[in-house]
């Protein structure tokens, strides 16, 4: 894959890199939950082994792994937009992804561990004051 790539072969390539990422975690708690067997070792093994394949095609092949980790000064006025917006989406979807991992784990662990209830609660905050902290913190004025 390169740049140039088409559109419909990169999407492609992230459904499969996310889908055996899943299918990683998902035997790993197969495995530590149900007992590790010869089915879910090879079935993890196997998604580990696609996954890093996977990452190396569309990430490091079509040099979108080196884009979105460029400086700043290193991009043109397209490239920067472009990365500009595609953090912004990242760490809103990471933010609610992350949120509803912590709350699925304090709903389950129920009244035992209120503790993640707390931590939810203080994430959801974080995530929603962070922005605007940050702009307090960095303008001269506002």
């Amino acid at each position: 894959m390169s740049l140039t790539t088409s559109k419909s072969k990169r999407r492609w390539a992230v459904l499969i890199n996310y889908g055996c990422l899943l299918l990683f975690v998902g035997m790993f708690i197969a495995g530590k939950y149900l007992g590790w067997n010869v089915a879910i070792i090879v079935c993890g093994l196997l998604a580990l082994i696609i996954l890093l394949v996977s990452f190396a095609v569309l990430h490091l092949n079509t040099k979108l792994w080196k884009l979105a980790h460029s400086r700043a000064e290193d991009l043109d006025e397209r490239e920067l937009q472009m990365t500009l917006q595609s953090l912004r989406h990242s760490y809103i979807i990471y933010a609610i992804v992350s949120l509803l991992v912590i709350f699925s784990l304090a709903m389950l662990a129920g009244r035992h561990d209120s503790t993640l209830i707390i931590i939810y609660v203080g994430l959801l905050y974080l995530a929603h004051t962070l922005p605007s902290t940050i702009i307090a913190w960095r303008e001269r004025e506002v």
